[in-house]
């Protein structure tokens, strides 16, 4: 117990700054601040905290475990940013004035609810998978699980880019699908390359 307890904490630790610094650095001016909010609230952001979490993990059903529980702690403490923030509270129409507000609890406590659902469908997948890399019986389909996440979400998004997206943002999303093709070819070149290092050597 005490051995995993470093490598827990690193796990959490990860996963609430994750969590906190998407919204966190969102209002702050200036494009680098803008672009890093946006890296970290994106999906394959949040998908690479579960991978990490798997990776920190001895077992696949630690991983597993590990993959959601991460993921949870992320959304909890990214929504509870955005309600500090002021996301959550709404003029009362009850008051002609509109200078009374209130705080919307069940619209905060659904969206946490909802990505809670998500974090258990996502959360194990991506947790076996950061195991698998590392010791399992398919890590090249494990290690390329990430980039493929990137490239398809960095894809939708310059799909269909937000009418009022900054540019610095836009330039992001290419520069990461591009490294994110860079480290897939990578991956696969370099797992053909011991595969057949592999073979040399049973021969």
């Amino acid at each position: 117990m005490r051995s995993s307890f470093p490598r827990l904490t690193l796990v959490f630790a990860f996963s609430v700054a994750v969590g906190i610094l998407g919204p966190l650095l969102g209002p702050v001016s200036g494009p680098v601040s803008q672009v890093v909010s946006d890296t970290l609230s994106a999906g394959w952001a949040y998908a690479a905290v579960a991978y990490a979490a798997g990776m920190a993990s001895r077992t696949k059903k630690g991983a597993a475990v590990l993959g959601v529980a991460s993921l949870w702690v992320c959304v909890t403490v990214y929504y509870l940013t955005k309600a500090a923030q002021g996301d959550y509270l709404k003029a009362d129409l009850g008051d002609p004035t509109g200078k009374t507000e209130y705080f919307a609890w069940g619209e905060l406590l659904s969206m946490i609810g909802l990505w809670a659902v998500f974090a258990c469908l996502l959360g194990p997948v991506c947790g076996v998978a950061g195991r698998a890399s590392l010791s399992g019986p398919y890590p090249l389909l494990s290690r390329l699980l990430l980039p493929v996440v990137i490239v398809v979400e960095t894809t939708m998004r310059l799909s269909h880019p937000a009418p009022l997206q900054d540019q610095s943002v836009v330039t992001m999303w290419h520069v990461t699908r591009v490294l994110a093709i860079a480290l897939a070819v990578a991956v696969v070149v370099r797992g053909l390359w011991k595969g057949r290092a592999s073979v040399r050597q049973a021969g």
